[in-house]
Parts: structure tokens; C-alpha cells; sequence
């Protein structure tokens, strides 16, 4: 191989490094300080009270009047929120449902019920929720929604994805959690912590959560030029250069 070449190829190698850092794909941490500040509050997060169920677009609620007759069919109690967050009843018409707690609309079909029934009371409840997930994603193998079926931990969700790639930066994984203005809160953790820090508080996930961990410097770098090199150059074979690294995240 000539000189020439040797020159386009550390041209190229440099320009991928360029590239691999710059890329928007890597999420940029916030500054020090900040990081910092969000690490330490994230341990607030297991002093919170169970959060209240919320209603979404999707749930099935299974609604019904506590003085129902026995011989009416059950499958008529079951009502579906729709994309609008709106759900249609007998009798009642639509009614605003998304973003109430099931306590609350319970309180909403009684006093409709009220220009009905004598007993107009309803007890209502979610009976299917397919968006009681947890989503895990960035730099772990499988990315994927976790299934909310009970009480979930943070590193239960983690695990369940195969843990993280040796790309990651393990050290700032970020929680996204919906707060009740609707926006996110971002708090960030160590992986590495979870796993030797036994004093640290238990931090249970819940519906809407997010999970990313985001990739370290030198593991963009590296998955760029592997993407290059091995995938793109059909000569990797006889090339002759190999690249090899360790992440202590």
C-alpha cells in the first residue's frame, strides 16, 4: 500500500472521528453542575408517594353502577378511551376522560347517572392498559417497553433490555418522568451504583417513564468507524488494522 493511500485512509479515520463526535445521534449532558445536582435528585424520587394511576388514550375502564342488576351482560361496562381521550356511554353521551384518575370519573358517571338512577353510584377502574409500559432505549442491547405488570425498579427495566453496551455511558443514564404540568423531568443515575451502592434509596418506575442511556465519546467514535471500516469497505479482511478499547463507565 503506497503512501498515497495511507493518506486518504488517515484522512478518512480522522474525518469519522470528526463526524462520530459531532453527531446529533450522541445526546449532549447538561453542564456539570447540573448533571451533578440531577444525580442527587433522583434519590428524592423513592421518598414520593405512589403516584396516582392516570387515565390515557388506549386504557379500557371497566365502569359499573354498584346497584346493577345481575342480569345485565358485563361486557356492556367495558369502554374504550379513544385517541381524543374521550369515551362514549349509554345514555350519557362522551365524556372527557384522559388525565383523570379512575376515582375521578367514577365521581363524573355518578352525576350523570344521577338524572337516571335512583342509585346512580359507579365504581370504575382500569381493566386493560396497554400504555403501562416503560420504554428502555439508547445504548443497550435490546432496546424495548418494559411491562409494568407490578412494582418495577429502575435496574429491573435496565436488566431486562441485557444491560448496557460497552459503548455507553454508564455513568449518566437518564430518567424521563412526565411531571403534572405535562412536561418532563430529566434525572440522571449510574448504572455502575446501582449495583454496588447498597445505602442508595429504591427508585420503583412508573407509567410513561423513560429510560435512555446515552453513548460515551469513544463508543460513537468507535461505532462509526466500525460502521465504515467492517460494513462499508469490503476489503476489511485483508486491511489489516483492527481497533480494540475498553469503557471503564
Amino acid at each position: 500500500m503506497n503512501k498515497i493511500n495511507l493518506k486518504k485512509i488517515f484522512v478518512l479515520f480522522f474525518s469519522i472521528c470528526i463526524t462520530a463526535c459531532s453527531t446529533p445521534a450522541r445526546v449532549h449532558l447538561p453542564k456539570a453542575k447540573v448533571l451533578s445536582e440531577k444525580h442527587i435528585k433522583i434519590n428524592s424520587l423513592a421518598d414520593l408517594p405512589i403516584s396516582r394511576v392516570i387515565i390515557q388514550s388506549g386504557d379500557t375502564l371497566r365502569i359499573i353502577r354498584d346497584a346493577k342488576e345481575p342480569a345485565e351482560s358485563d361486557d356492556m361496562s367495558l369502554f374504550v378511551v379513544r385517541p381524543d381521550g374521550y369515551i362514549s356511554m349509554p345514555f350519557v353521551g362522551s365524556l372527557s376522560v384522559a388525565g383523570k384518575t379512575p376515582e375521578q370519573v367514577s365521581k363524573l358517571v355518578t352525576e350523570k347517572y344521577s338524572d337516571i338512577y335512583r342509585q346512580p353510584e359507579v365504581t370504575v377502574n382500569i381493566a386493560i392498559a396497554p400504555s403501562n409500559k416503560v420504554y428502555v432505549g439508547g445504548a443497550v442491547p435490546n432496546p424495548n417497553f418494559f411491562d409494568l405488570t407490578g412494582a418495577a425498579t429502575i435496574e429491573q427495566a435496565l436488566l431486562s433490555t441485557g444491560g448496557v453496551l460497552p459503548s455507553a455511558d454508564s455513568d449518566n443514564i437518564a430518567l424521563l418522568r412526565v411531571n403534572p404540568n405535562g412536561k418532563y423531568d430529566v434525572y440522571f443515575f449510574s448504572y455502575a451504583n446501582l449495583l454496588t451502592d447498597h445505602s442508595r434509596p429504591i427508585v420503583n418506575l412508573q407509567r410513561g417513564d423513560m429510560i435512555f442511556v446515552p453513548q460515551s465519546a469513544i463508543g460513537s467514535t468507535v461505532e462509526a468507524i466500525d460502521m465504515y471500516f467492517t460494513k462499508l469497505f469490503p476489503v476489511q479482511k485483508g486491511f489489516g488494522v483492527g481497533f480494540n478499547y475498553e469503557l471503564n463507565n
